[in-house]
């Protein structure tokens, strides 16, 4: 693959992040799966095509063309709007899996010590 079209390839896979972070809720709890999924299928494309660069510009060199410091400022600048969203993401997902194991833990200390079921009848163990 040539240079500029792994640099082409860079950007619109970077502008379809950017619009992605976008929509997602940073409430964590009304995004679906599929769209934090298609990010993240994303992001992997973008980790193989700037593989490519790498390799392109091993073989044509480093002396960038006026268009492509163009596209390279643009994604500079769209990388300074994806950074913060992506650790937003991050965070709201961390509080959540915070929150589902001390909701679970919880759950599992109330049934292990104050309840026991027996053919169907419950009987309560406080005191």
């Amino acid at each position: 693959m040539r240079r500029n079209d792994a640099l082409n390839q860079l950007h619109v896979v970077t502008n379809q992040i950017a619009k992605s972070l976008g929509e997602i809720n940073p409430s964590m709890n009304e995004n679906g799966t599929e769209k934090l999924d298609g990010i993240n299928h994303m992001i992997t494309r973008r980790e193989e095509t700037i593989k490519l660069l790498e390799e392109a510009m091993e073989t044509e060199g480093k002396d960038w063309t006026e268009d492509e410091q163009g596209l390279l400022q643009q994604l500079s600048a769209l990388e300074e709007m994806i950074q913060p969203k992506l650790s937003e993401l991050y965070s709201a997902f961390s509080d959540q899996m915070r929150r589902f194991q001390q909701g679970k833990a919880a759950s599992n200390n109330y049934k292990s010590k104050t309840a026991t079921y027996s053919d169907g009848a419950f009987f309560d163990q406080r005191k």
